[in-house]
């Protein structure tokens, strides 16, 4: 973990709904306080369900939680397809879905 980074969270995630089996969430605090938090989500074009449009959120946040119930809201920024995947580009604001406390 580096200096103002408070969480690292590698493994599945669920996002507006939808499962995703990979994916990786860092939060970071700046100086004044202040929290946020990105990352990005993958899932298999192989593995997505039928109907499957990934897009960018616009302004509205969409919901993003962890298999333990854990929970927060983020904007997608960025749509990616290399062929094989799909991968989601996040951020959100305040303390990311599996903030646990402020103790590094």
């Amino acid at each position: 973990m580096t200096e103002g980074q408070f969480l690292h969270y590698d493994g599945p995630v669920t996002v507006d709904g939808i499962k995703y089996p990979t994916a990786r969430l860092r939060e970071h605090r700046e100086q004044s306080g202040l929290r946020s938090w990105d990352g990005a989500a993958w899932i298999a074009a192989s593995r997505t369900p039928e109907g499957y449009k990934p897009s960018l959120s616009g302004n509205e946040p969409i919901p993003v939680e962890l298999p333990d119930g854990r929970h927060g809201n983020a904007l997608v920024t960025n749509v990616g397809f290399d062929g094989a995947y799909f991968k989601l580009e996040l951020t959100g604001t305040g303390p990311a879905p599996g903030h646990t406390g402020d103790a590094q």
